[in-house]
């Protein structure tokens, strides 16, 4: 039996084996349809064929070998670290120019304000037309209903005029404004200044309109200031009484239906300059009094104080009732006791977030709350935390309707004898009678008591304690601290930074929305932002009075634009791939390449607060971990933090094209400080060739190098076909604004001043330098920071420029070299016997319809870019009715979006493809371009200059090929050369695939620019197994999700009818504070109000109603637009006073480069901005947030080792147990891989996308976000602290109650006649 069943089992062996064998031998049949060789042999012919044609057609060996041969040009290598240190010492200049501009501002306007005689009755004459400022919201306004006519200007508003004229109004005035190329094309004055008064405040109040008044003297030194130094930006004083005195003079745009909130006083640039940097504690009264109308006054007043915090102070929210707890739960420590937070923009967002979700019950315990916050003060004073905060002025805010004794023994323990820490008390409630305890509470801390009856007044009682923080300072009467703003944007919102709808003037509905859309579309109008730092110095009143008293008149300041930073950083110096950044003491970005302040074209609420480790993305194959602490990236910060020089070297992780793509590259960072300012300049250099640049230029003052008669002008001619770099700095006016320098591109520009190198030759003067050297010192001759420079300064000239020399010359010469491309045929020099040849003498026409090739281009590392086309080009529209279509709008040219050169991603990448494979051209499509026809497929080459590891590039040459002719020659080669075998079989499908995985080529068209894990992500899959693709993790740190708003269930309402009751008072509140804006009602009674009630066009951050709802960003409601703001007008009355002067001439034709720039002007001041299509399903609110994103990058060496192409089996991925074969091949003397896949096993693919999600952190990551946001990074504390002086004890001023007696009558008039105006 033994051996039967032996021989059974060797039967049932046997014939399993040859089941096994059969069906080896059926997957055999099935994998052998796919042959490698053959489809090796399509890719080398296609790569072949690709290399001659382009090569041919970008003229690449007639470019490469005038670069190798021309003796005009070397490769030389550059210091890093000598380059940032005379980088920095350049912009420390210009800073410094800055510095002294604002200080002769400050000398001034104290000398002036010392002399100037009050007169308490410039209100009343101003009320009666007998006196007028030029005031920026009454400057050229048209009549209501104005019908048109003769100029504009004739047509304004204006006191100087016949008290008889039809356009006769007392307050109003008229000045001639030009738009000017330096203000970013705004219509100014530049011979004088103007006045903004913010809507809540009356500048017929005496003390008001006589600061206007004797602030008048300073256009004398703003004039002054601009003519010395060129590049001066807006130069203005703000003054404490709430006005901004402007230079040069501009109109204020203003629209009914969204009043003016700007408040020079809650500015960042005001709020440094006023004090020094504070640890703030707010406490707020959540007891069960607290309710209603109180508890909203309360949450006004605790935001209102938070929105005069800026980056360097900290702060923190505790709320009490029978405990004492923090605001936001993740601000503490790791034993739950509350911690000071940064006071950055995402900080208080989450606690502006909080603070609407509080609620009210139990019993106030004041002392518990004051333990707990001197407690909290103490120990960042002398405890474990003194090395966290500011180390500077200290201040308790208690926000409560009352406060029930003076709690005497607390302030003797905690706060005496020095008072280190000063006591605000907000008491809110108009009912309260008994004020006296709070008030001995601020009075007796060196603080300041407000009682806040409504939220109209919310703003003005809360700016009242900036001036008390700022008495040390201003009784020490000669120090005045120089402050620096971190990075902001020229038309952010000024009061109110969690806004997101910034320049929206109105709601819209979403047909209205769409229209504005496409005009925008159609005029281009909308540019971007502008962003910029800002230095002021405060303004001290040093009268001597009887009694004593520490007044901050204001504070002098003028704007740098980070542009005017970056001009003394010419890219073309940092070499293709290199860049430039600065940080300053808090570790934030000033600027650096990848910082994105937008957000679907609006400002992300974090924007100015991003820090150096949330752009510098370190590659760690060992950790992949969101926020990882680089122990070489925190050393390089925490130096350029303390402003110490250094050099250090970074492997980074580089991504490009909005995230798509993603490189791996060794970097070289050298950094220095920027004397006298709390910044930090950085730059980095590529490892393998930054260090190398292509020099040398044209001397044009040497005949030699040119042909008898030849011009300079001869080599770029005027409309050429070429382009230079727009925000590079070849030659420029140091004044443009004349209407004979305005040109309306820079190639204008730049022929201009080519023509006049051809017509002055040997003495065309090349200009100032771009940094005008320091004045010497009176007496000692040796600069120093604080000398006097108020004399001896030169002033540039009205008919000054620069030109740099460098560039201007080695931009000749790219001229001269690529002049080739005028050429009607190609070149045959340098071209080899045969084909090349033929290809070679072929007409360029020809040459380029056999090939397919729309255009061909070259771009250079002066920033010049050349092309020639041949593709016919587009029949003219004269039908102006469809002149433009929303759904298919026009192409714009090649050279309109790729004129940035090195810049460009194509020229990035093709250089760093060139470490790869130098005898390549890279290729790419338009992402996810479907059915999207016709289209094109872009290939560009590095040009290098240079032997072995000395070398660097000088150009980038390129083609614009048709896809269509692109794909069918690709199938066509498959088709001729693979027998049976071919892409176009129904058996087998072919990819082509670039070196980041996205699809060049695909039999089904709408494959085309996909990226290739959405199509078959097993293959792929398999590639990364295989080492093919390197699979690359990417977090992005400024990154905004689009969350759901929570709405709740809408039975709730009827569970808690209180809420309807709560939701009509609300709106009976905004629209009386509404009304009390439009109406000037406030300033009957009391000319302290302030507008504190926000808007429906004015959404916050964090309002549940801001939402994204179906496709388009907008509002629900309907919307009628309104008639033009009306200013009330005045009675005719006496002349005004005869030391004003105005500018009544007639207006001079404006041009179309005028319109153009006046047209950018309306849209950056309060015009609607263009809002990308939003097509999210779901109701959703944005805020910040991490993302991350797997993105892949081609190992070819992977293929190369193999030697031959990649043959891969997929197993077990179908129930049929069918296996599926591809073949994997690189494409030579390109960056692309032909994949070819089997068919006939159905196998299952999954579906690997490149779109970012965001990180979710959960539970066992909450410490690190939470960490995030309460920015425990390394910082350096402001230098200067001044928070005592020994006189302050003698200042008896600590604030007093409303004066406003008549709330409720009041009220109930204001709500009647808000309800009979709708």
């Amino acid at each position: 039996m033994t051996g039967v069943r032996w021989g059974l089992a060797g039967l049932v062996l046997l014939a399993s084996v040859a089941v096994t064998q059969f069906q080896q031998q059926q997957q055999q049949q099935q994998t052998n349809q796919i042959d490698a060789k053959t489809v090796e042999g399509w890719s080398q012919k296609f790569g072949a064929e690709l290399w001659v044609s382009l090569s041919q057609a970008t003229r690449r060996e007639s470019i490469q070998g005038q670069y190798d041969n021309m003796p005009q040009l070397s490769v030389a290598e550059v210091d890093g670290f000598e380059m940032v240190r005379t980088m920095a010492a350049e912009v420390q200049i210009m800073m410094q120019h800055k510095i002294d501009a604002i200080k002769r501002i400050m000398e001034l306007a104290e000398n002036i304000a010392l002399d100037h005689k009050y007169d308490k009755e410039r209100g009343s004459r101003l009320a009666e037309g007998r006196y007028v400022y030029v005031n920026a919201k009454k400057l050229n306004v048209l009549p209501d209903g104005d019908s048109g006519g003769n100029g504009e200007f004739d047509r304004y508003l204006s006191q100087y005029r016949d008290p008889s004229s039809e356009y006769y109004a007392p307050g109003y005035s008229r000045l001639m404004l030009n738009p000017d190329p330096h203000f970013s094309g705004i219509p100014v004055n530049t011979s004088r200044s103007s006045v903004h008064v913010p809507t809540n405040v009356f500048d017929g109040e005496p003390k008001v309109i006589n600061a206007i008044d004797w602030s008048k003297k300073l256009d004398d030194i703003f004039r002054d200031n601009y003519e010395r130094d060129p590049s001066l930006s807006w130069q203005y004083f703000g003054s404490s009484t709430g006005f901004l005195r402007q230079y040069p003079a501009i109109k204020w745009l203003t629209y009914e239906d969204d009043p003016d909130m700007y408040d020079a006083r809650m500015r960042d640039w005001y709020i440094k300059s006023a004090a020094s940097a504070k640890d703030i504690v707010i406490l707020l009264d959540t007891s069960g009094s607290m309710t209603g109308l109180r508890k909203e006054i309360a949450k006004h007043v605790v935001i209102n104080i938070m929105e005069t915090l800026g980056e360097d102070d900290f702060l923190t929210v505790l709320t009490f009732s029978d405990e004492t707890r923090p605001l936001v739960d993740c601000f503490t420590d790791a034993d739950g006791e509350p911690e000071l937070v940064q006071a950055t923009t995402e900080n208080i967002a989450e606690f502006t977030e909080a603070v609407n979700n509080i609620e009210t019950e139990e019993i106030a315990n004041f002392t518990s709350a004051l333990v707990t916050g001197f407690n909290l003060l103490e120990r960042y004073k002398t405890g474990q935390a003194r090395t966290s905060g500011t180390g500077c002025n200290q201040a308790i805010m208690l926000v409560t309707d009352g406060v029930p004794y003076k709690f005497e023994t607390i302030f003797q323990e905690h706060n005496e004898p020095s008072t280190p820490v000063r006591m605000f008390t907000y008491l809110i409630g108009r009912e309260i009678s008994d004020l006296e305890a709070a008030k001995w509470i601020a009075c007796h801390n060196k603080g300041y008591f407000t009682h806040v009856t409504t939220l109209a007044e919310v703003k003005e009682q809360v700016l009242k304690y900036i001036p008390v923080m700022a008495r040390p300072l201003v009784l020490m009467r000669e120090q005045h601290p120089v402050r620096w703003t971190g990075v902001y944007a020229d038309i952010e919102v000024p009061n109110d930074r969690m806004l997101w709808v910034i320049g929206l003037a109105k709601p819209m509905t979403r047909g209205q929305l769409r229209e504005e859309l496409e005009a925008q579309d159609r005029e281009g109008t909308f540019k971007g932002y502008k962003l910029m730092t800002t230095v002021s110095i405060p303004v001290y009143n040093k009268k001597n009075h009887t009694v004593r008293i520490a007044e901050l008149l204001g504070v002098a300041g003028t704007d740098v634009p980070i542009a005017q930073i970056e001009k003394l950083i010419p890219p073309y110096k940092l070499g293709v791939n290199g860049y430039s950044f600065a940080v300053n003491n808090n570790g934030y970005i000033l600027y650096h390449p990848d910082l994105r302040p937008m957000f679907q074209e609006i400002l992300k609420p974090n924007y100015n607060s991003v820090d150096l480790a949330e752009v510098e993305l370190v590659y760690n194959p060992r950790s992949d971990e969101p926020r990882y602490n680089d122990s070489n990236l925190f050393m390089m910060r925490k130096e350029m933090v303390d402003q110490k020089d250094g050099v250090q070297r970074m492997t980074v992780k580089v991504h490009m094209d909005d995230m798509k793509r993603v490189t791996i590259r060794e970097q070289d960072y050298f950094y220095h400080n920027i004397s006298n300012t709390p910044f930090t300049l950085g730059i980095v250099f590529p490892s393998k060739y930054g260090k190398y640049r292509v020099v040398g230029g044209l001397e044009v003052n040497d005949p030699g190098n040119r042909q008898p008669n030849q011009k300079v002008s001869d080599f770029l001619e005027k409309d050429g076909k070429w382009k230079i770099h727009p925000d590079w700095v070849y030659c420029e006016y140091n004044y443009g604004g004349t209407r004979d320098r305005l040109f309306d591109k820079p190639e204008d520009m730049m022929h201009h001043f080519l023509m006049r190198l051809d017509d002055e030759n040997k003495s065309f003067n090349w200009g100032q330098s771009r940094v005008r050297p320091l004045p010497k010192c009176q007496g000692n001759g040796v600069y120093t920071p604080d000398c006097q420079k108020s004399r001896g300064i030169p002033t540039a000239g009205k008919d000054s420029h620069f030109c740099d020399k460098e560039l201007v010359q080695a931009l000749i010469l790219d001229a001269m070299i690529t002049k080739v491309f005028e050429d009607k045929t190609s070149s045959a020099d340098s071209a080899r016997p045969g084909i090349d040849t033929f290809f070679a003498m072929m007409p360029r026409s020809q040459l380029f319809q056999l090939f397919g090739i729309n255009l061909s281009f070259v771009a250079t590392r002066s920033g010049l870019t050349r092309w020639e086309e041949h593709a016919p080009p587009p029949d003219p529209v004269y039908d102006e009715e469809h002149a433009f279509d929303p759904e298919n709008p026009k192409e714009p040219h090649f050279s309109e979006v790729n004129n940035e050169a090195t810049d460009e991603v194509w020229y990035k990448r093709a250089v760093d493809y060139h470490y790869n494979n130098p005898e390549s051209f890279v290729f790419s499509v338009p992402f996810d371009i479907g059915d999207k026809r016709p289209t094109v497929v872009t290939a560009t080459h590095a040009i290098f200059k240079g032997k072995g590891t000395k070398k660097a590039p000088a150009a980038v040459v390129g083609v614009q090929i048709d896809y269509e002719h692109f794909r069918n020659k690709f199938m066509n080669i498959t088709n001729k050369q693979g027998g049976t075998l071919s892409c176009d079989s129904s058996k087998v499908e072919c990819y082509v695939i670039d070196n980041n995985g996205f699809v060049v080529i695909s039999e089904d068209p709408l494959n085309t620019g996909k990226f290739f894990g959405e199509i078959d992500g097993t293959v792929l899959n398999s590639l990364v197994q295989n080492q093919v693709f390197k699979k690359i993790k990417v977090y992005d740190y400024q990154a905004i999700c689009l969350e759901s708003a929570a709405y709740g269930n809408p039975a709730s309402i009827m569970m808690t009818p209180f809420r309807v009751m709560a939701n009509i008072f609300n709106w009976i509140l905004a629209n009386i504070a509404f009304t009390i804006i439009r109406f000037e009602l406030h300033h009957l009674w009391n000319p302290d109000w302030t507008y504190a009630m926000p808007q429906q066009s004015q959404p916050s951050l964090n309002d549940p109603n801001l939402v994204y709802d179906g496709d388009y960003y907008a509002y629900d409601d309907e919307y009628m637009p309104a008639a033009p703001v009306e200013e009330p007008q005045m009675p005719p009355l006496q002349e005004p006073e005869p030391d004003v002067q105005y500018e009544d001439e007639a207006p001079p034709t404006f041009s179309e480069k005028d319109n153009q720039l006046m047209q950018e002007y309306y849209q950056k001041e309060g015009g609607p901005i263009p809002i990308l299509d939003m097509t999210y399903i779901n109701k959703t609110q944005p805020k910040p947030c991490d993302k991350e994103v797997e993105l892949y990058e081609l190992n070819e060496e992977a293929l190369k080792k193999e030697g031959r192409p990649l043959q891969g089996i997929l197993r077990n991925c179908h129930t049929s147990n069918c296996v599926r074969q591809f073949t994997v091949s690189m494409i030579p003397n390109t960056n692309l891989i032909l994949v070819a896949a089997d068919t006939t096993c159905p196998c299952y693919s999954n579906r690997i996308s490149v779109e970012p999600t965001k990180v979710d952190y959960g539970p066992s990551n909450e410490t690190m976000y939470c960490e995030k946001l309460k920015t425990n990074l390394y910082r350096k504390k402001p230098h200067q602290c001044i928070k005592y002086h020994p006189q302050e004890e003698e200042i008896s001023l600590c604030g007093s109650g409303c004066s406003f007696k008549m709330c409720p009558v009041v009220l109930i008039i204001l709500y009647l006649t808000t309800y009979l105006y709708q």
